[in-house]
């Protein structure tokens, strides 16, 4: 999109008419969300931030930050939101945190892929990952359920950001043995229905190892939420998915991988014991 220039009358800038598009009360979010128009061309603007920033701790009960863009472009710019939902946020912060790489990388599920994202660059940075913790509740505060449950060891952060955002129990699994299971320790007696939470799954088998493990519990799996869904909406685990971003990355056989004909070395990135 061409970037959209101010009107000039004799070098001052003409008046013009400025509407709010969105409200905020976190001062991170209204960035990341002036950031991904501005990327679109939209001449953007923040009304109260400094406000907000300045006295965080009252503002929030008596200011909203507020988006604005001209007038002229206001449905275009707000239809551009709408219609990103939650993946302008998720994406903007996979590309402010430099987790997007480029690449030639092994996965642990044993495919390869020419794209990885590294979740600990998002982890490092409490404030986007509550920002992002914080959407996935709102979607998943439609369901009923008592627990939120996540996969040692990325989706721990996650799923207990969730829990205690939406005021519920928290536990997680771990692998022992080539197993999963419930880390030792946690009482389970009152657990009806949970949630499964997961970072940034491609093939789903880390998700899948879960939802055996609670099952075998006689618990409840009412929906999962996924950060980043890998399969650009291939994966199905016959139950309500929540994915705050969907990248259709390709996943590649060893035998097939046209990066290991060309000689492109391949990377390991940070490991776990999970198979995604």
């Amino acid at each position: 999109m061409a970037f959209r220039p101010l009107y000039r009358i004799k070098g001052d800038i003409m008046t013009r008419n400025l509407v709010t598009i969105a409200v905020f009360t976190d001062v991170f979010e209204a960035e990341v969300a002036k950031s991904f128009l501005e990327e679109a061309g939209f001449e953007v603007f923040l009304q109260n931030e400094r406000f907000q920033s300045m006295y965080s701790s009252i503002a929030g009960d008596l200011y909203t930050i507020e988006l604005q863009v001209y007038a002229e472009f206001e449905e275009e710019a707000s239809g551009l939101l709408n219609d990103q939902g939650d993946s302008y946020l998720s994406s903007a912060i996979l590309q402010e945190e430099g987790a997007l790489l480029e690449g030639h990388f092994l996965l642990t599920s044993g495919n390869h892929s020419n794209r990885y994202i590294e979740k600990i660059r998002i982890l490092q940075n409490p404030q986007a990952t509550h920002m992002l913790c914080e959407k996935l509740a709102q979607r998943l505060a439609v369901y009923n359920f008592d627990t939120v449950i996540g996969p040692a060891y990325g989706a721990i952060v996650l799923a207990f950001e969730v829990a205690r955002i939406l005021e519920k129990k928290f536990a997680f699994t771990q692998r022992k043995d080539e197993q999963m299971v419930f880390r030792s320790g946690f009482d389970l007696s009152d657990t009806k229905k949970a949630v499964v939470i997961e970072d940034i799954v491609s093939t789903g088998g880390s998700v899948s190892e879960v939802l055996n493990c609670v099952r075998d519990k006689g618990i409840e799996v009412v929906a999962i939420g996924l950060l980043v869904d890998r399969s650009g909406g291939k994966l199905d685990f016959g139950l309500p998915l929540e994915s705050l971003l969907s990248l259709d990355v390709p996943l590649f056989k060893p035998e097939d991988c046209d990066l290991c004909k060309l000689g492109v070395p391949l990377v390991k990135p940070g490991s776990s014991d999970k198979g995604k």
